[in-house]
């Protein structure tokens, strides 16, 4: 019995033979004009449509990502084909250049072709450059003895080499035996040749003069060469455009009759629109982004777009995505690495449309404030890599807990709207209790700010030393892998480090507090100080290694040092970073710890204070504003994130008392 592999490669064999490929193949059509992948270029309907395809997809990064665990993914600038693709296949082309051509070979012939030079032999198992082969000039086949597919392509000087699959990267567009596309401009060769037909008529016909034939007519017999004469001479003196408009004297009785049929009778115009439409439709391209706005509107063209992105290009983009991960990555490396391509500009909608989007995603903790400038096109915050949600949102069936930490000023986000606002009466009894306050946590701001330079400092130390291992190679890997490593480590340094501040603050603002609702100060929770410096560890390593990881990617980008990105950074945060984190914990630490006596206590309403003499605009707008204790403060505008307890921005002193 034959072997059912066997019997399975010869249908195959069968199905994909094919006849040499000849250099620029014509299709008659029934309109006399004959039609290949060349002279269908010729068609402004056809080059539109080429182009627009070509055009987007080289514009978009095509990325190598590698995955992450469990979820999720980065980008693999180390990976030896991630420059090979994103940067420059090969030493005359730029990537764009290249998917450019490549694409147009897909969208005409139906099929794209390069060759995969491995240098010497194999190697490493990684191109090391691609160059595009003329799709005209392939054949493609099956060897007879192995089954296997063999590409045959045309010289110049007339040989044929032999490419095994592994040489050679094809992309290959619709077709039934999913091997070899067929060629678009065949299967459209009737309304591609109705194309030409009608441009080309309208073409004679404005060179004849923009008007149809006639008969001139003699009452007597006239001799061969008086009619070759009085030819000649009418076409001298009213055939062309610049001659237009020419009276013209009839003489011996002659009379001029019109014949054939007026253009506008023929529907000529309308024949040359219908084709346009035809054309867009037959490449699935929507007319208006080849110029015909007959049907488009402002309420719909958007959409059109959106739709072009979604049902047109993304079709392309797979095909490119799954053939490169299948030719280019090793079968090994499939589970960890794949391309794609980075399409979220194409998808953009109207400002208003994405400002909600990016809210929505914020919120949700899906996007840091980073990842929504770098969608903007806008250079990254110092401290915007944080992912944040709302703090008074649990999972369903949770315990309900006491109050987070608030995060460092330059890093916080509060949310959720406020419940309800009254005026307080009395500013000054109401304020003598937060002052008292306000005044014996700033006794610790030196305290944190001395913690701060030696987080810092010490994290600097170690951060700058791995830099120099991990990205002289230019391994961004093996440098992510580090950081990931090292900020799990680093946060129990992080927290010894603050929690006796954190204590010692604790002691001090609980009697004072306390003692503003009449009641015993023995009532904050013991494991209050463990949860505020977890919390602020967790955000500071996180912090940390968001910002670190994002200024080497765009330093990769950009073509810039690597390790003086990250030494640039680091000397921001020796500078910077300390004074920002005492200053935000001397107050957030401080209401942190009232707001936990306050509960303990039973009061459920908070009112905010804003301490100061000459106060900024949002802090005078949040004095006296009240909401129930489990809720938030918020600002009018809603600029600021709202917040459980103050500071809500950088530099805000104010306190909150029971409401």
């Amino acid at each position: 019995m034959k072997n059912p592999l066997l019997t399975w490669i010869e249908k195959r064999f069968n199905l994909t033979r094919m006849e040499p490929w000849k250099p620029l193949i014509s299709y008659g059509s029934a309109t006399g004009i004959h039609v290949s992948e060349n002279t269908a270029l010729r068609s402004t309907a056809v080059w539109a449509c080429v182009k627009l395809l070509s055009e987007t997809l080289a514009s978009l990064p095509l990325i190598v990502y590698r995955r992450l665990t469990p979820r999720g993914k980065e980008r693999a600038a180390g990976h030896p084909l991630y420059k090979l693709l994103h940067d420059a296949p090969n030493p005359e082309m730029t990537s764009y250049t290249f998917r450019e051509v490549m694409q147009g070979h897909l969208v005409t012939w139906g099929n794209c072709f390069a060759e995969i030079d491995y240098g010497n032999g194999i190697g490493d198992g990684y191109p090391q450059s691609l160059w595009p082969l003329l799709p005209n000039k392939m054949q493609v086949g099956r060897d007879k003895e192995t089954g296997k597919l063999i590409y045959s392509y045309l010289l110049p000087d007339g040989t044929t080499a032999k490419l095994a699959a592994w040489q050679v990267w094809h992309i290959p567009g619709f077709g039934f035996d999913g091997i070899v596309g067929y060629s678009p401009i065949q299967m459209a060769r009737e309304a591609i040749g109705l194309s030409l037909a009608t441009e080309e008529f309208g073409a004679r016909f404005f060179g004849n003069g923009a008007s149809p034939g006639g008969v001139l007519e003699h009452p007597n017999k006239l001799s061969v060469e008086a009619q070759e004469r009085l030819r000649k001479s009418w076409n001298e003196m009213h055939s062309g455009l610049s001659n237009q408009h020419r009276i013209a004297i009839l003489e011996e009785g002659m009379k001029f009759s019109k014949v054939g049929i007026p253009p506008n009778d023929a529907q000529f115009l309308e024949t040359r629109k219908f084709q346009i439409n035809e054309i867009a439709r037959f490449f699935n391209v929507p007319p208006h982004m080849i110029g015909d706005l007959d049907r488009a509107t402002f309420s719909n063209i958007e959409q059109q777009s959106l739709e072009f992105v979604v049902y047109t290009i993304r079709s392309w983009l797979v095909r490119w995505e799954q053939a490169a991960s299948l030719k280019l990555l090793g079968s090994a490396e499939r589970s960890e690495y794949f391309v794609e391509f980075l399409v979220d500009g194409l998808l953009r909608g109207d400002s208003a449309s994405r400002a909600a989007y990016y809210r929505e995603m914020f919120y949700m903790g899906a996007m840091s404030p980073n990842d929504i400038r770098e969608k903007e096109n806008l250079n990254p915050l110092e401290l915007g890599d944080e992912y944040y949600i709302p703090l008074n949102m649990v999972p369903v069936g949770a315990p309900r807990d006491t109050q987070p930490a608030v995060p460092p000023a330059d890093e916080q986000v509060q949310m959720t709207p406020v419940v309800e606002v009254r005026q307080i009466p009395e500013r000054a009894s109401r304020n003598q209790g937060a002052l008292l306050r306000h005044k014996t946590a700033q006794a610790y701001r030196k305290l944190f700010e001395a913690a701060a330079i030696e987080i810092v400092k010490r994290e600097k130390s170690h951060v700058l030393k791995a830099a120099k291992e991990h990205l002289s190679q230019r391994s961004v890997i093996t440098w992510n892998e580090w950081l990931d490593s090292f900020y799990r480590e680093y946060g129990s340094f992080v927290m010894r480090k603050i929690k006796p501040i954190v204590q010692e603050m604790i002691e001090a603002i609980t009697p004072l507090a306390a003692n503003e609702v009449n009641q015993a100060p023995e009532l904050v929770d013991k494991q209050f100080a463990d949860k505020y410096v977890e919390i602020f560890a967790r955000q500071y390593t996180g912090s940390s290694k968001g910002q670190l990881k994002q200024v080497v990617r765009k330093a990769f980008d950009d073509n810039a040092d690597p390790i003086g990105a990250v030494s640039q950074r680091l000397g921001e945060w020796s500078d910077r970073r300390p004074g920002k984190i005492a200053m935000h914990e001397t107050v957030a630490c401080s209401n942190a710890v009232a707001k936990a006596v306050f509960i303990g206590c039973g009061i459920n309403r908070l009112a905010w204070v804003s301490i100061g003499d000459k106060l900024c605009p949002v802090c005078e707008e949040m004095d006296g504003q009240v909401v129930a204790i489990e809720s938030r403060f918020s600002e009018s505008s809603g600029k600021l994130q709202s917040v459980g307890h103050p500071p809500i921005h950088y530099g805000c002193q104010c306190q909150i008392v029971p409401g």
